[in-house]
């Protein structure tokens, strides 16, 4: 099929198919020309396409998109890998919820202190101190 059809059925645009060939995180048969320098994208470009646009919907980069394609061809991707990989990226994003949270808290007391000083205060950088 060709680049547009292969657009069309998976929802990404051709610059991201074509990028994604670049990376190297698709890849395409040997023999994959139909004249003319137009690409015939196989069949089973669309499970992958499809199962990439699954795991960047669940947050998984590129990178660990890359792995799991990986893992998946040569066949050591099992159900329990998987679990395995899914509890490591909630545990990752666990962590990062919770950075997150003590940046809100620490923004919000800095924001509390600045609203007590004068309005019109003109104050250096140093000035703003992170609260403790």
């Amino acid at each position: 099929m060709l680049i547009g059809q292969l657009s069309k059925r998976t929802g990404f645009s051709k610059d991201t198919i074509r990028y994604y060939e670049k990376i190297g995180l698709i890849t395409m048969p040997k023999r994959h020309g139909i004249g003319n320098s137009y690409k015939d994208y196989p069949e089973e470009l669309v499970h992958v396409l499809t199962a990439i646009r699954k795991y960047k919907d669940l947050g998984f980069t590129l990178e660990e998109i890359r792995e799991l394609l990986v893992l998946q061809s040569i066949q050591v991707l099992d159900i329990s890998k998987l679990i395995q990989v899914v509890e490591r990226k909630i545990i990752g994003i666990s962590s990062e919820i919770d950075k997150l949270h003590e940046a809100r808290l620490r923004l919000n007391r800095e924001h509390q202190l600045l609203l007590r000083k004068k309005t019109g205060h003109i104050i250096q950088l140093p000035e703003m101190k992170i609260a403790a």
